[in-house]
């Protein structure tokens, strides 16, 4: 059973954050219990006889597309609207995907959904992929996620965590997400919940339940002031910043943007979202990101959304989603 919706865009969007942050609705969507790292997993069955699903809705003057893949352990590896290309797709890691930093220090550990081509055993990314349910304008995934070496394409953006090789007795976390297209009242936001599930607690956590890799054409970057509704130009680097950020083509005609929900008033102690673009060769790198100190092992559910379209209309919908209530 669906869920009342609050009928103001930021309120609807902050209780459906609100639910996956308390841990029950990604878990009660997929209904699939953990299993031990050694246990087999039954093959998905994918739509596709190339091991690909597509969701699509309609959006203005097009309609926009997402592909989700095996080759990627599940992860979006094509993003399209009005004919353009959203993400780089040259690498694995250029995937629309969820990552993860596990520990700090040298004990630093990097993971992602989509990995490498194959993980360190030399089995086939696709095998990481434990449960795949779909409906017309959503996919549900469970994916052991891999974990990065030195020499990964996936390591290509900064980071303060200099990745220390995983030790094979520590598994890499189940990574649990529901991905939906075409929400009421936002018709060019693609919904990502995600639940990242620690087999041992961690000394710091930093949890991107939506990174991707754009293509150089989107080369104009903006921040949008939730206080003003107005945009101003952004020089990428990898600094987070706690306000969305916008990639589009010079002209405008086609952006992404990322945004999540802050807790609510009454969680002031939980984490809040932050965001970034990191240039790097060919392509940006745009993510939504939180962080954690002291995680405990179990669950950790965060939501954040994409939105796509020209520039205008991804701020109109930033401006609805950021609106007082």
């Amino acid at each position: 059973m669906q869920p009342r919706i609050p009928t103001r865009p930021q309120a609807r969007f902050r209780a459906r954050a609100r639910a996956a942050r308390l841990g029950g609705l990604v878990a009660a969507l997929l209904a699939a219990p953990a299993r031990a790292a050694d246990a087999p997993a039954p093959v998905p069955l994918w739509p596709e006889p190339d091991g690909t699903l597509i969701l699509a809705h309609p959006f203005g003057r097009s309609e926009i597309s997402l592909r989700l893949s095996r080759r990627v352990a599940g992860a979006v590896d094509t993003l399209t609207w009005d004919g353009v290309t959203f993400l780089a797709d040259t690498e694995p890691g250029d995937a629309l995907q969820a990552r993860a930093e596990v520990g700090s220090g040298a004990g630093c550990r990097r993971a992602s959904e989509a990995g490498t081509p194959q993980d360190g055993t030399g089995a086939p990314a696709a095998r990481r992929l434990r449960a795949l349910r779909t409906g017309r304008s959503w996919a549900e995934t469970e994916t052991r996620m891999a974990w990065d070496g030195a020499a990964d394409p996936a390591d290509a953006p900064p980071s303060d965590c200099p990745t220390a090789p995983a030790s094979p007795a520590i598994p890499a976390p189940i990574l649990r997400k529901r991905v939906a297209l075409g929400l009421p009242g936002l018709g060019n936001a693609v919904e990502v919940q995600a639940s990242f599930v620690l087999a041992e607690p961690a000394a710091a956590l930093r949890l991107e339940p939506l990174a991707a890799a754009v293509p150089a054409d989107f080369s104009a970057a903006w921040c949008f002031d939730p206080a003003t509704g107005g945009i101003a130009p952004l020089d990428p680097g990898a600094v987070e910043r706690p306000d969305p950020v916008i990639l589009a083509t010079p002209e405008g005609s086609h952006a992404l943007a990322v945004w999540a929900p802050g807790p609510p008033e009454q969680e002031p102690d939980a984490p809040r979202p932050a965001f970034a673009v990191a240039p790097e060769a060919g392509a940006n790198r745009l993510s939504c990101r939180f962080r954690l100190a002291k995680a405990a092992a179990g669950a950790h559910d965060f939501a954040c959304y994409a939105l796509v379209g020209a520039l205008a209309d991804v701020r109109a919908a930033l401006r609805s989603l950021t609106a007082p209530p």
